[in-house]
């Protein structure tokens, strides 16, 4: 079967999925705070990190920055900066696969039982911020396990829960493959029916010892395009690397290059540095908004500089953002 062929096929499941929690809440903004609709408007987030310290430069402002739509220069309309608290709130959805035995080291088991050693950098979250869980399986399973909620405390518990052993399939490619895609378009669509939309920052707590057809993966990267999304992981050390030919490997971290996320390698002595190094980097991300010329459905690039002026002025700053974006039916993110 023809990669697409199995795409449809398996979009056509996504609503017989057991399990999928039904209900969606809906994110209130505080009084006085203004978020900026996507709906007429592309948002690019923008990380910056010092060259010197890896931290996140809070100074910048609209007219240091230059957007290129397709290699165009484009007008940016709109300005938010995490510092002064007017980017869009964060839906944290944390992904795991199903702990199986024999595979604890490839997939997310080695967090089992740790993951009560993230909470410490729960307290970074801001006031709009909600967090979630969602898992697949290589059994074909998978599963929205807690929908965005700002009862940070129902994380944990449902991370573990997930994260109980389980007896190993004898198969680890395509079923696994599948099951994945469908966990990335279950978020995807929650994060739809969510007014106002926040931005869905998917965070692997996974080995990333995966691959998929290149042109399956980019597929899915589009569609999180699509609703802003961001992807982070946290990878165990431990975790083995995985080298394949003939498709992409390290999935995850594919998904996190491509909508200007990371992955970070960390220790169970490490793990809420990690999360904290994540929500630091989004919490004080810029917001850049431009008009598309058209809403063509296709991938446009994306690149952001800053302007010579302030690029002398910071030499070795990096910045990180999404590389492309798409306008759709949908509407413009």
């Amino acid at each position: 079967m023809k990669p697409f062929a199995i795409l449809a096929f398996v979009l056509s499941l996504l609503p017989a999925i057991s399990g999928v929690a039904q209900e969606v809440p809906t994110a209130t903004p505080s009084p006085g705070i203004t978020f900026h609709s996507s709906s007429n408007l592309v948002l690019v987030d923008v990380v910056t990190a010092n060259a010197k310290n890896g931290l996140p430069d809070k100074t910048f402002k609209q007219g240091d920055f230059q957007v290129f739509d397709n290699g165009y220069p484009v007008s940016i309309k709109t300005f938010d900066s995490g510092a002064q608290f007017t980017t869009r709130p964060l839906a944290l959805w944390f992904v795991v696969q199903c702990n199986m035995q024999g595979w604890e080291a490839k997939g997310s088991g080695l967090f089992a039982g740790r993951i009560s050693l993230f909470k410490p950098a729960l307290k970074y979250l801001d006031k709009q911020d909600t967090v979630a869980v969602a898992h697949w399986c290589d059994n074909g399973q998978s599963k929205l396990d807690l929908l965005p909620t700002s009862k940070v405390e129902q994380m944990a518990t449902a991370l573990e829960q997930v994260l109980a052993p389980m007896p190993s399939p004898t198969d680890h490619a395509r079923t696994g493959e599948l099951a994945l895609q469908q966990v990335l378009q279950l978020i995807i669509d929650a994060t739809r029916s969510l007014v106002p939309e926040p931005v869905p920052v998917v965070i692997f707590l996974y080995g990333d010892y995966s691959g998929m057809p290149r042109s399956e993966a980019d597929h899915f990267i589009d569609e999180l395009l699509e609703t802003s999304a961001i992807a982070y992981g946290l990878k165990d050390r431990r975790s083995p690397r995985i080298r394949l030919l003939g498709e992409q490997g390290a999935i995850a971290n594919y998904f996190a290059t491509e909508t200007g996320g990371q992955y970070l390698r960390v220790t169970p002595e490490t793990y809420a540095k990690g999360l904290e190094e994540i929500l630091r980097q989004l919490h004080f991300r810029y917001e850049l908004g431009f008009q598309p010329e058209a809403l063509d459905g296709k991938r446009h690039t994306l690149r952001v500089e800053l302007t010579d002026a302030v690029k002398n002025q910071h030499k070795g700053l990096r910045l990180r953002y999404r590389l492309a974006y798409v306008p759709n039916r949908h509407g413009i993110r």
